[in-house]
């Protein structure tokens, strides 16, 4: 099981790589997140100090990074480094 932070310049950006990705879809214009399957875990954290639009996502099966993911993650548990926690990145956990 994995963690990531990740951080999108806005929620449009973040929605659209949700759909790239099959983590959402949109319908009739709506976009649509399906937050959990039996291979993944998202929480939406929304706007956060004016630093962007966040999500915690928790891989439970070691699904492949998608390339263009790289520039979105602020922080992944297999990094061997602590969680960030400077007021920019929002202080939620896991429940």
């Amino acid at each position: 099981m994995n963690d990531y932070i990740l951080n999108f310049p806005s929620k449009e950006v973040a929605e659209q790589f949700g759909v790239a990705n099959g983590f959402s879809t949109e319908v009739d214009g709506v976009i649509q997140t399906v937050f959990a399957s039996h291979e993944y875990a998202i929480h939406e954290i929304g706007e956060h100090n004016g630093f962007g639009y966040w999500f915690l996502f928790r891989d439970l099966v070691d699904i492949p990074i998608p390339p263009q993911a790289e520039q979105y993650i602020v922080w992944a548990s297999t990094s061997g480094e602590p969680r960030p926690t400077d007021e920019s990145v929002p202080d939620v956990f896991w429940a």
